[in-house]
């Protein structure tokens, strides 16, 4: 049985190669190294964000880049239309490093050469091509999709400051970036613009920065403005311009005549005027309202234009023509023109309490009772612009008052002329009389009788030069020393003098002789011929 039992085998050991376990840590490796650079992408990749514009010019994908600070921090990854054709919609890959600045009020725009009123920019993108920046939001809400704008942001979302709405029907509409004035100081600018072909109204957001903002409450008031101010009122012309970006563009101004009224909160809308005038002749709270009949032209009186009294501007113009219902039918039959005037109390009380809208009335009506009345005057003779013109002083040539109320406003008798009106028509009365003169004629006789007065000079001249008319002052001299010998002659001493007074008493006693003679000739000439005392005979008929 042990013969049955198998011969045991020795056993061997194999040998194990050592370079062929090594190959498999290569693989390893790279797999580790892969994964470090997925978790390292991962790690550094931000956030993908989608970007809406109206227009992808200049934007390519992989080569337009996202910058803040002028840093890149992501790229266009793709260009796509929207639904309906309502622009474009980019994806950008950013950084992330930035991924906890996209919030809601984060502000992207697009980057490229520009040219407008604030000056010139994104000069360095003519060669480097356009690109998207934009401003880090503080919101506490994330988001991931943005609009882009074409012009940079104002001012940031952030940024302390004010923002309001202005909306108004304007004819002329500004830009974006355009100023906002205060005085001469620009202080904020315009945001954003939309025009309402609905309400045909402008809408306007703008920014004024801090401290600035407190500049505004409740009370303000905002116009358009040209940029440059003329004011003819006084003794002459004011010229105000503004700033550089307010000539070219245009500007908003705005004042605040109550500066103890609530400050105005942001988002606030107002009443966005076309030019100040419009502003001045806004009614105040007491304002009155009165009415005048002119029979004159008012021909530059307009809305606004100035109502004084001795030189005091106390109110103005409300409406030029002010017809009542059916009265412009009138025109030609009656002749007259209404005008409605407001007075402002506001515009009396100087360094005085502000009195109630029924105590100026009253004062108002008492001077009308005393004979206040009203009359156009020249406010400038350039511009050619007239006022109404209060006056207490009686009228020469009477007033016109047709009624005692129209349009439920009292009456003020209105007076024709004053001024610089009356000196103008006795101008034209002047004018017009030297006109009607025959200045011909008068012309014609006056060159006759210059020329008769230089042929009688020149005929004179040569009488002169004779030698018989050069020899007169010298006998005229002869002649007068002989008078002078003459009369030394005849002296009271002197014989001849003695003879002269003799006859003279015998001439006077002659006529003394004669005088009864004479008296008798007087009363009846024909004494001579028949007796004094005898009857005139009486002649027969045959």
């Amino acid at each position: 049985m042990s013969q049955d039992r198998p011969t045991p085998v020795p056993s061997r050991v194999r040998k194990t190669n050592a370079a062929a376990s090594l190959i498999w840590i290569v693989p390893l490796a790279a797999f580790l190294v892969g994964g470090w650079l997925l978790f390292d992408h991962i790690r550094n990749t931000g956030p993908k964000i989608t970007l809406y514009l109206d227009s992808a010019e200049g934007i390519e994908v992989n080569n337009t880049v996202v910058r803040v600070l002028s840093v890149n921090v992501g790229k266009i990854t793709n260009i796509r239309l929207r639904e309906g054709g309502k622009g474009v919609e980019l994806t950008a890959q950013l950084n992330a490093d930035v991924k906890d600045m996209m919030k809601s009020d984060t502000q992207f725009w697009v980057v490229k050469p520009r040219i407008d009123s604030s000056g010139i920019s994104g000069l360095n993108t003519l060669v480097s091509g356009a690109y998207i920046a934009f401003i880090p939001g503080k919101a506490q809400e994330n988001r991931d999709t943005f609009d882009v704008s074409d012009i940079p942001p104002v001012a940031a979302l952030g940024q302390d400051g004010l923002r309001l709405k202005l909306s108004g029907s304007n004819s002329k509409m500004l830009d974006i970036g355009a100023p906002v004035v205060y005085g001469s100081l620009p202080i904020g600018q315009v945001e954003s613009v939309r025009f309402d072909p609905q309400r045909r109204r402008s809408d306007y957001t703008v920014f004024i920065g801090h401290p600035n903002d407190s500049l505004i409450n409740s009370s303000s008031r905002f116009w358009l403005d040209s940029g440059i101010r003329i004011q003819s009122e006084g003794g002459g012309f004011q010229l105000d311009s503004a700033p550089l970006g307010a000539l070219i563009s245009g500007a908003i101004t705005f004042d605040t005549p109550d500066k103890t009224a609530r400050p105005a909160e942001g988002g606030t809308p107002f009443e966005l005027y076309d030019n100040r005038a419009a502003v001045d002749s806004l009614p105040g709270e007491r304002a009155l309202y009165y009415t005048a009949f002119f029979k004159q032209s008012v021909r530059g009186l307009g809305k606004g234009s100035p109502v004084e009294y001795k030189g005091l501007r106390v109110g103005s113009v409300a409406d030029v023509p002010y017809f009542a219902a059916g009265d412009s039918l009138k025109l030609f039959a009656n002749g007259w023109i209404p005008v409605r005037l407001r007075i402002e109390p506001h515009l009396i009380e100087q360094n005085a309490d502000h009195e109630s809208r029924s105590y100026w009335q009253n004062t108002f009506q008492t001077a009308l009772n005393k004979g206040l009345s009203a009359a156009l005057a020249s406010d400038n003779l350039i511009l050619g612009s007239k006022m109404v013109e209060l006056s207490d002083t009686p009228a020469t040539g009477g007033t016109l008052k047709p009624f005692a109320e129209y349009g439920g406003a009292p009456v003020i008798a209105s007076r024709s002329g004053g001024g610089l009106d009356d000196l103008q028509a006795q101008l034209s009365a002047l004018l017009d009389k030297f006109n009607k003169l025959p200045l011909d004629k008068t012309v014609d006789g006056l060159n006759g009788s210059l020329a008769e007065l230089k042929a009688t000079l020149k005929s004179a001249n040569s009488l002169l030069a004779k030698p018989q008319t050069q020899a007169i002052p010298a006998e005229l001299n002869k002649t007068l020393a002989e008078l002078r010998q003459t009369l030394n002659g005849v002296s009271p001493e002197s014989p001849v003098y003695r003879d002269v007074q003799d006859t003279l008493r015998n001439i006077d006693n002659t006529l003394r002789d004669v005088r009864p003679l004479l008296n008798t000739l007087k009363e009846k000439p024909n004494s001579l011929i028949f007796n004094q005392n005898a009857k005139d005979p009486v002649p027969q008929g045959r």
